[in-house]
């Protein structure tokens, strides 16, 4: 797919992305719109020092779960659908990303992004992908999101990360983990939050947009910073035990058990 200069997308050229398309886009009022607004001054977010402590405390986890699965190129072009104040951002543009993007509906966290330098537009993630040509994004990646977002939504975004990543690119996302007991604990402390969704049925989700392999990831191994040489051996012993106990107690195989989890998806 391929634009007239006319017709094309601001910020958009024919062979790369270098920032998000200048200018805001109008955003329809969603529900729970108001709390969203007011999230990053709940949790203690009002300046850009709050998002970048936030970036480093993440950094960890990020490297040992997104390094595996971002781009080798720092070049690669790399969109962050509901990008919040920006703390992936931060941290993709501290290992050295350079053709970055972000949206986000909500005005206060993009207001925040932007004070950081960050390329990002206040939009609705779903309808700003839509104006990029297919095959513009190496990388998708959606933090928190999808559990945001109604069925029908949820299938519309599926289908234009399908549609705009390109062949071998990835979506990275991380949700509420429906296959974990503990699940709950995640799902239920946002009332913006709609459900969740086990590993098997994300993995069909993804295969019906035209994704191929995946993989998934529970986040809590990758949490552990302090004392991970005493923690992880612990915690590992302490899996396999509750994973033989749920076994034996339901035959179900669960092998995720934290409350998040990370998936990658490649087209």
């Amino acid at each position: 797919m391929t634009y007239s200069t006319s017709e094309r997308p601001p910020g958009i050229s024919d062979k790369t992305v270098n920032a998000a398309p200048e200018g805001d886009r109008p955003v329809k009022p969603v529900e729970g719109a108001a709390y969203y607004d007011c999230q990053a001054q709940a949790r203690g977010i009002a300046t850009v020092a709050d998002v970048q402590d936030l970036a480093r405390g993440q950094a960890p986890v990020y490297r040992r779960i997104l390094r595996r699965w971002l781009p080798a190129s720092r070049d690669a072009a790399i969109y962050e659908a509901a990008c919040g104040p920006g703390i992936l951002l931060h941290f993709l543009r501290d290992e050295g990303y350079r053709n970055l993007s972000g949206s986000d509906s909500s005005g206060p966290v993009i207001a925040l992004a932007r004070q950081a330098k960050l390329p990002v537009a206040l939009a609705d993630s779903i309808e700003d992908l839509r104006r990029y040509p297919a095959a513009t994004w190496d990388c998708i990646v959606a933090i928190d999101f999808v559990e945001h977002l109604p069925k029908d939504r949820l299938l519309e975004f599926f289908a234009e990360t399908a549609r705009t990543v390109k062949s071998g690119g990835v979506l990275i996302l991380r949700a509420p983990n429906a296959d974990s007991p503990l699940v709950t604990r995640n799902l239920f402390n946002d009332i913006t939050h709609y459900w969740a969704y086990t590993t098997v049925a994300t993995r069909a989700l993804l295969s019906a947009a035209g994704f191929g392999r995946t993989e998934c990831v529970d986040e809590s191994l990758a949490a552990v910073t302090r004392l991970r040489w005493v923690a992880l051996p612990v915690m590992m012993l302490s899996r396999a035990l509750i994973r033989a106990l749920l076994w034996a107690a339901t035959r179900e195989n669960v092998r995720h058990l934290g409350a998040s989890v990370f998936v990658a998806a490649w087209r």
